[in-house]
């Protein structure tokens, strides 16, 4: 007997909101629904875990399967592509509205993809889905974005860094810990986030937005004007290269490309080992290095970076700002690497150690 073909569509919907989760997450806006509608989804919401992760995954289908009509269950939305495989990636992104449940299928009491299960007969889902089904789909996209906007702001990541007196984060005991962080084998991660978050923490009092995106997304797409971008009215203002690798010199060109490009009067390229590099750690000598580009390109070692951040901000900042970098660590967008988060977490708790010892 021939196997029946999997509904691509499903892991479809579930790949859809997990990346608008995910788009949300990293601090983007949402469009909302018409008051109706987002009302729909907000009693949706008021529910059981499994109806509001079932509600979600509903949305998201109205969007990938043109064809489906609102009311019969999706062929195939049972398994390791489909209710399984959302709640294990919700679990996996610290999200709390779904309260942790592994497949909401089962908890529904839709077992075995029934086909006889009709949507508006079950008042946990009449509403919503009449809802869909009578939306246009430029409307299902702002409810499904709605709902994921909503997954996404029950978010809870443990923090590395608990509220600690003003003691424990002087500058000289924030100086340690960076230094510790900034040697983590994380492939850049950590230098670039820790410089992205002490800057976004610091850019916050001059109403100045600061981004940050994946460690290796500019050199992959080089559509980015670099790892670190600063917004002021949503202009892009200053752009920061962040890079512990040795052959950033061979690139200098790559960054000229991006200033003309993007328009920028200045670019900052924060690298290790500035400090000890005979071409760069005189002054006349990076001059000799850097005006043949014929930009105004900052050079500066990323340990000066971190001590001018460390002696800038208060204790209460500096918490943020390190906790905030691991928080980066843990967006999927960004990076999501467990083992990463697990040596910035170890770190941590050795340094905290360190003060409490005794």
């Amino acid at each position: 007997m021939a196997r029946a073909k999997r509904n691509v569509q499903v892991e479809k919907a579930v790949t859809g909101s997990l990346d608008a989760i995910d788009t949300f997450v990293a601090g983007s806006s949402v469009t909302l629904p018409s008051p109706e509608n987002r009302r729909l989804c907000d009693s949706q919401l008021k529910q059981a875990a499994s109806v509001r992760v079932a509600s979600l995954f509903l949305a998201f289908y109205s969007l990938s399967d043109s064809s489906w009509d609102c009311e019969a269950l999706p062929i195939g939305y049972r398994g390791k592509y489909g209710d399984k495989l959302l709640a294990e990636e919700l679990t996996q992104r610290d999200i709390t509205l779904h309260d942790a449940i592994t497949a909401f299928g089962e908890n529904l009491g839709w077992k075995g993809n029934k086909k006889n299960v009709q949507l508006p007969n079950d008042p946990r889902f009449a509403a919503f889905c009449l809802g869909l089904k009578e939306a246009k789909k430029g409307e299902r996209v702002k409810m499904a974005n709605y709902l994921a906007m909503r997954f996404a702001e029950s978010r809870q990541v443990m923090r590395p860094l608990p509220p600690v007196g003003k003691d424990v984060l002087t500058f000289a005991r924030a100086k340690e810990l960076f230094t510790t962080l900034l040697g983590l084998p994380t492939e850049g991660h950590v230098p670039q986030f820790l410089i992205a978050a002490l800057l976004r923490v610091h850019r916050a009092r001059h109403g100045i937005e600061v981004r940050t995106h994946h460690a290796h997304a500019a050199d992959r797409f080089d559509a980015m004007a670099g790892d670190i971008e600063e917004f002021h009215d949503d202009q892009l203002v200053r752009s920061y290269e962040v890079t512990v690798r040795t052959d950033w010199k061979n690139r200098v060109t790559n960054f000229k490309r991006k200033m003309d490009e993007h328009k920028l009067k200045k670019y900052v390229i924060i690298a290790a080992n500035v400090n000890s590099d005979e071409e760069l750690a005189e002054p006349a000598r990076l001059i000799t290095f850097l005006e043949p580009f014929g930009r105004d390109i900052a050079v500066v070692d990323i340990h000066d970076v971190l001590m001018v951040m460390a002696a800038e901000l208060t204790p209460t900042e500096l918490r943020e700002s390190v906790n905030m970098a691991y928080d980066y660590l843990c967006q999927p967008k960004l990076c999501g690497r467990r083992d990463f988060q697990e040596m910035f977490r170890v770190e941590v708790d050795q340094w905290l150690d360190s003060k409490t010892d005794g």
